[in-house]
C-alpha cells in the first residue's frame, strides 16, 4: 500500500510539474521565431452555469488552456513515470 500510495504522488508531481514547466516554457519563447511554436495554445471547456436554490448559489464551470510546450512534457512525464521503478 505504501508504494502504491508513493506510486500515486510521484504521477500528481510529474504531471503538475510539467504543465508548471510547460506554461513557462511556451510563455518564455513566445518572442523567439523559430521557437514561437512551442507557445501555440487552444482551450476548451464548458461555460459557467449558475444553480440559484434561494439560500445557496452554486456556480460550476471549467476552462482548460493547454500549450504545446505543456503537452510535449505530460507526455515525456507520463513515459518517465512508466519508466520508474520504486524499490521498497
Amino acid at each position: 500500500m505504501k508504494k502504491t500510495l508513493i506510486r500515486g504522488l510521484l504521477l500528481i508531481v510529474l504531471l503538475l510539474l510539467a504543465i508548471v514547466l510547460g506554461s513557462v516554457i511556451g510563455s518564455a519563447v513566445q518572442g523567439v521565431s523559430f521557437l514561437s511554436w512551442l507557445g501555440m495554445s487552444t482551450g476548451f471547456g464548458l461555460e459557467p452555469v449558475t444553480l440559484d436554490l434561494a439560500i445557496l448559489k452554486l456556480t460550476f464551470g471549467l476552462s482548460i488552456q493547454v500549450n504545446v510546450a505543456q503537452a510535449i512534457l505530460l507526455l515525456a512525464a507520463i513515459l518517465g513515470y512508466t519508466r520508474i521503478h520504486i524499490k521498497e
